[in-house]
C-alpha cells in the first residue's frame, strides 16, 4: 500500500497530478480521472457544521438554451 509522504490538508491539492502519474506507471492498467468538461457550473463550500452547494438552473447544447430551470442538485436524504 502506497503512503502519503506529507499528510493531507484541506482544500484542494494539486499533489494529487503527480501521486496519478506515479501510478500510471507502476501500475499497468491504471487509468487516473481525467477532467470532464460539462459547461455548467457547480460551487461547493464546506464548513465546519456542513456543505453549501450551489448551482445554475439552465441547460443548454452548444449556443441553444435546452431547460431554463434544470434542476442540478437533488435530494439524497435527509442530513446527506
Amino acid at each position: 500500500m502506497l503512503k502519503p509522504a506529507l499528510e493531507p490538508r484541506g482544500g484542494f491539492s494539486f499533489e494529487n497530478c503527480q501521486r496519478n502519474l506515479s501510478l500510471e506507471r507502476v501500475l499497468p492498467g491504471f487509468r487516473s480521472p481525467q477532467a470532464h468538461k460539462t459547461g455548467t457550473t457547480i460551487a461547493g463550500l464546506v464548513f465546519r457544521d456542513g456543505v453549501i452547494l450551489g448551482a445554475d438552473t439552465r441547460a443548454t447544447r452548444d449556443s441553444v438554451v435546452m431547460d431554463k430551470s434544470c434542476e442540478k442538485i437533488h435530494f439524497i436524504a435527509p442530513k446527506i
